[in-house]
């Protein structure tokens, strides 16, 4: 089973975190300001990638950022692709320069 976590830190939300079967398999590291979220550094277990665990992770923010009101800014690599490869699934939400 499948388990999305939000973890604060002192400063705010600092990272998500997705279980399986209650194994931590990703997590992605944000930080959010006032009507922004960065989508950091995502990371997913070697024997875990190909398993759609990244798409799962981005919709996750995805998700947050759409009930917060908040447009992302896509700092990693893989978000980045994500948002550009679907645009009709993430254009809504991505912060434009």
């Amino acid at each position: 089973m499948e388990k999305i976590e939000i973890h604060e830190g002192e400063k705010g939300i600092s990272f998500f975190s997705l279980d399986v079967d209650g194994k931590e398999v990703g997590r992605m590291m944000v930080t959010v300001t006032p009507g922004l979220l960065k989508a950091g550094f995502t990371s997913v277990g070697l024997t875990q990638r190909k398993s759609g665990y990244g798409r799962t992770l981005v919709n996750a923010v995805v998700d947050y950022a759409r009930e917060n009101s908040l447009k992302i800014i896509p700092e990693c690599g893989f978000v980045a692709m994500m948002f550009n490869k679907y645009p009709e699934t993430y254009g809504d939400i991505r912060a434009m320069p």
